[in-house]
């Protein structure tokens, strides 16, 4: 083991020396190479970059903590049932930020453990259990992908999963059709009711709705072109994946956070595709949970059709349906973690995204791509609250510095705040959430600023929240109109934007000598900040609206 290891760290730093190399003479590369070097360097972010780039960045990286748990034939390798393609997964998220964010990933396998050379992973551990193995409350975020169908984890272990959810961690869970993945996943709180872990008859029950060949399966195999069925086996493995039905949320018709896309990358800003397979599993219906006196539902934000006549290698025509296929519970109004439940780990193996294993080639890339977010979202979304506190301090003051706010919204940049006008520093805030949904997403964007919101104004903050379940006795009289009458991103705006300058009056942004404390002081100055522009914009509403009512 030692051997190996030190037959690792002499290849990664043989690979840091030629970077370095390339680097030095990045100039002398033709365009699409040093686009290319570029990419890598994002992803690995070596030493030698850091006297290139502001000494801030690299003051105490946002750590965060992954435990992947597999059991069965399901592992970490390149196969076909292996993860390695899904694992990338936090190399894009390391190398999405601008600031340092660092995955520490664990690999974990209920048998034998399968080793990954991917530089994010810090641990393996075999013949893992829950209880005994690690100390749950050490992950930020843990993944389980089950395919055991028979017996149970202990009760101990399910005490201590319970535990680390409701200490705030957050929680994936999948398996697929059948009662695969009941063994690891079907006795958890809150999880073995968000799914079905065992197979169950239909409304006419006559056929079952999560077999492997009747014809209510959850065949979601996209035909091909010039056919009106998928009729081979290996379409899971093809270029053309499943278009799912996204659920939109508010005014601004966004999906949920784990259904965003940037809209550079995809103009709709939805991602709306999946890997396809001809037997998943199902989500079960909403629900409420009653956790610590808090009643939370679980919210249905994705669903996947089955097309009609679909055989996939000789199993029985399918009848066309449709079944929900991701669900989401936010636990955070009751202080405990998230949960993200998936009709099957189809959509995260390799056989489905690269081909391995199959005579396909997998997804295009640009498909790839777009689910490869999905995974991303997942991880930002249910992590621990710590580690938005962590990134947020680094977001606004790299938005500050680099996304040109001020600049591109003010004549005089040196303006102080009280001359400035709502309508300027409105622009400020908008142009904050554009560039931040650019970046990452825009239900990413809208969320993150809606939870430094609350920081200063819960009260307003519930209003902007287009993603928290409403309780059934508030929800709107038909009567009521469809939307609000008042345009709240223009309150929420001018308040950002009038957070932005205090931060540029009190941190020295101008000559770039910001110290790690004025690193750690930058959300603090910033919600400070909020407080201006929330309460001059109220005034001017509140002006506005009497002289509407002079009216009547």
């Amino acid at each position: 083991m030692l051997k190996t290891e030190k037959s690792k760290q002499k290849l990664n730093n043989q690979i840091m020396e030629s970077l370095e190399d390339q680097f030095k003479n990045i100039h002398l590369l033709e365009r699409d190479e040093r686009k290319k070097l570029i990419r890598k360097l994002e992803i690995l972010r070596p030493d030698f970059l850091k006297p290139y780039y502001p000494k801030w960045r690299w003051y105490r990286p946002c750590e965060v903590n992954v435990l992947l748990v597999c059991d069965g034939g399901l592992n970490f390798d390149t196969g076909g049932f292996g993860l390695s393609e899904f694992l990338t997964t936090f190399n894009e998220l390391e190398a999405q930020s601008s600031v340092y964010v660092n995955y520490k990933v664990t690999l974990a396998h209920r048998g034998g453990v399968f080793n990954n050379p991917n530089p994010v992973v810090v641990n393996s551990i075999s013949n893992f259990k829950f209880d005994t193995s690690v100390a749950l409350k050490d992950f930020d975020q843990v993944w389980l992908f089950g395919i055991d169908p028979a017996g149970s984890i202990s009760q101990s272990e399910i005490d201590a999963i319970e535990a680390y959810m409701d200490g705030g961690g957050g929680l994936f869970a999948t398996g697929d059709h059948g009662s695969l993945g009941k063994a690891m996943c079907g006795s958890i709180p809150r999880v073995k009711d968000m799914r079905h872990w065992d197979d169950f008859p239909s409304s006419n029950n006559d056929i079952n709705e999560v077999s492997m060949g009747g014809r209510r399966r959850n065949d979601t195999n996209a035909p091909r072109p010039g056919n009106t069925s998928a009729n081979t086996f290996d379409h899971q493995s093809d270029i053309y994946p499943q278009k799912i039905g996204v659920k939109l949320f508010g005014a601004g018709f966004l999906p949920h956070p784990l259904l965003s896309i940037s809209t550079s990358i995809k103009p709709t800003g939805v991602i709306d595709i999946m890997p396809d397979h001809p037997h998943e599993g199902e989500c079960k219906p909403e629900t409420t949970f009653n956790v610590k006196g808090t009643v939370i539902p679980t919210q249905i934000i994705a669903t996947s059709f089955v097309t009609g006549g679909n055989t996939s290698g000789g199993k029985d025509e399918t009848d066309p349906h449709c079944f929900p296929s991701i669900s989401v519970f936010d636990g955070r109004p009751a202080n405990v973690g998230r949960i993200v439940i998936d009709s099957t780990w189809h959509h995260f193996v390799n056989i489905n995204l690269n081909g391995a294993g199959s005579a396909q080639g997998g997804l295009t890339n640009s498909d790839f791509t777009e689910i490869q977010h999905y995974y991303m979202n997942i991880a930002k979304w249910m992590s621990r609250r710590k580690y938005m506190f962590c990134l947020r301090k680094k977001l606004v003051l790299d938005l500050l510095l680099n996304s040109q706010l001020i600049e591109a919204s003010l004549n005089n940049p040196a303006q102080r705040l009280e001359e400035i006008s709502l309508a300027d520093l409105n622009s400020i805030g908008a142009l904050a959430e554009e560039e931040l949904g650019s970046k990452f997403n825009p239900a990413f964007a809208r969320n993150f600023f809606v939870e430094i919101m609350e920081d200063y104004h819960k009260g307003f903050s519930d209003l902007l929240d287009i993603w928290t379940p409403k309780n059934s006795s508030n929800k709107k009289k038909s009567k009521d109109y469809y939307q609000g009458w008042f345009n709240l991103d223009l309150i929420l705006h001018t308040a950002l934007g009038s957070g932005f300058i205090t931060m540029r009056d009190n941190i020295k942004i101008d000559s770039g000598d910001i110290s790690e404390n004025d690193l750690q002081n930058a959300d603090s100055i910033f919600i400070k900040g909020l407080a201006y522009g929330f309460r001059a914009s109220l005034e001017n509403l509140n002006a506005n609206f009497k002289g509407l009512n002079k009216l009547f």
